[in-house]
């Protein structure tokens, strides 16, 4: 209570209730020092899914594996073409016609020798679809636009394969 003269009184406590003032506080405190500690001891679990199915293909052959975060309609003629056409490796090198090649699927070059240039050019402006040959998302996407419209007689290798007859 205050006393005359604007000075304020002190408070003044018996030793048994003093503790009163201090156990909401240190009672507060064990318990959150009992759940950090039983935080940081629980075990984890983590479950990884893999995205929905329909969100990525994986197109694989013999020792290679690709993942393209798009649905492949074509997946099986695609195998076989790019096992034919590069083994898996992305790779460019003259094909049989004397020209360079390009990528996992062996994308021709034209006449200028100029990557994207020959049948890549060609499809990318047919199916308003453009990449490089040599990224090998692009290479399976434009594939596959050219197999589902009627183009997989351009492959060579989809005559040797028996993909064609």
């Amino acid at each position: 209570m205050p006393q005359s003269g604007g000075r304020t009184a002190a408070i003044h406590l018996k030793r048994p209730y003093a503790f009163l003032l201090v156990f909401p506080f240190s009672l507060a405190l064990s318990v959150l020092i009992t759940l950090i500690f039983s935080v940081s001891t629980a075990s984890a679990e983590y479950f990884i899914t893999p995205p929905p199915s329909a969100s990525y293909s994986v197109i694989s052959g013999r020792g290679w594996a690709y993942i393209v975060p798009f649905l492949v309609e074509n997946t099986a003629d695609i195998e076989k073409l790019i096992q034919c056409e590069s083994q898996g490796v992305n790779i460019s090198r003259p094909d049989s016609n004397g020209r360079i090649s390009d990528g996992l699927l062996q994308f021709n070059r034209g006449p200028s020798d100029v990557m994207g240039s020959g049948t890549w050019a060609d499809m990318e402006h047919r199916f308003d679809f453009y990449g490089s040959p040599i990224a090998p998302s692009d290479a399976i996407h434009l594939a596959d636009l050219m197999i589902s419209n009627g183009f997989l007689g351009r492959w060579t290798c989809a005559r040797l394969t028996g993909l064609l007859k």
